[in-house]
């Protein structure tokens, strides 16, 4: 029997968009009753608004500046549940689902008991290699995803609480699918959908042999996956302790890495210095040189 969903609602977030945008969200509007979208921009890009404004299921809210991602989710997810929504897509600019993805995972919902699922995510496909993966129309469970192309059971995200926005960016999404864990609710990945989605800059090079893959993150950047992966390792380890073993590794193979390959090396060099340093201190939020 198919289970009843009344409303999806969507939340997008904008910093500094390209034009690219629009088909983006033209890939998922059909799908949703809303889609809130939030503009951190730091110079408000006219053209891509008034576009935004053909769609009649489209609200857009200028944030006036950067409040960060777990700003715009919790926002976005308030809205959603005076909307009346049961589940709220989250998606980033830069993220695309294929073909019909998204109504696959939706279709997935209908057909299945969620009433412990927190999360239900697309699989990340980041180097567009098809041939690699195979789809299955099955959900299987997972530590943790990233926020772009998931569906957030709202019932959890009510008993769970807001998104930790002290984190301001990054690790924004490691930190509440541990939590929606910590509250008995599952982070399932429905195989049988794709996002396409861009980390950062990516860049591969042969080295001594082998292959190395790195993001080219700029130094604000690197100061917040820092400071909040930091944080992050300090009040999760006990229950997480293989994922943020294997992410403290990530932590010193990205390190080399920007020694070897990444412009501006003393600039990031910095950022990740001081990140560690507002770690120890307690200083979170929004990036401070000081």
């Amino acid at each position: 029997m198919e289970k009843d969903i009344k409303i999806i609602d969507a939340v997008a977030i904008l910093y500094n968009p390209k034009e690219n945008i629009i088909e983006n969200i033209r890939a998922y509007i059909n799908n949703v009753h809303r889609l809130f979208i939030f503009d951190n921009s730091d110079i408000i890009n006219n053209s891509i608004i008034e576009k935004l404004r053909e769609f009649d299921n489209v609200i857009y809210i200028n944030n006036n500046g950067n409040k960060g991602i777990a700003y715009a989710l919790n926002m976005g997810a308030e809205l959603a549940i005076k909307d009346s929504a049961d589940w709220l897509l989250t998606m980033d600019q830069d993220s695309k689902f294929e073909e019909n993805s998204l109504e696959k995972m939706i279709d997935w919902i209908k057909n299945n008991s969620t009433t412990d699922i927190g999360i239900i995510s697309p699989y990340h496909l980041m180097d567009n290699n098809y041939e690699s993966y195979v789809k299955e129309d099955i959900a299987v469970d997972t530590v943790s995803v990233m926020t772009s192309g998931n569906l957030l059971n709202l019932v959890a995200f009510k008993k769970t609480g807001k998104f930790n926005e002290k984190y301001f960016i990054d690790y924004v999404d490691h930190e509440y699918c541990f939590r929606l864990q910590k509250n008995g609710f599952h982070i399932k990945v429905f195989k049988g959908s794709v996002l396409l989605h861009k980390l950062g800059d990516m860049e591969m090079r042969e080295f001594l042999g082998s292959t190395v893959c790195f993001t080219n993150h700029n130094y604000i950047r690197r100061y917040y996956m820092t400071r909040n992966r930091l944080d992050l390792a300090y009040n999760y380890f006990n229950s997480f302790p293989e994922f943020i073993l294997q992410d403290l590794h990530r932590f010193f193979i990205e390190w080399k890495n920007i020694l070897l390959f990444e412009e501006n090396k003393i600039k990031k060099q910095k950022s990740i210095i001081l990140g560690i340093i507002h770690f120890i201190i307690g200083k979170y939020g929004k990036y401070d040189s000081k």
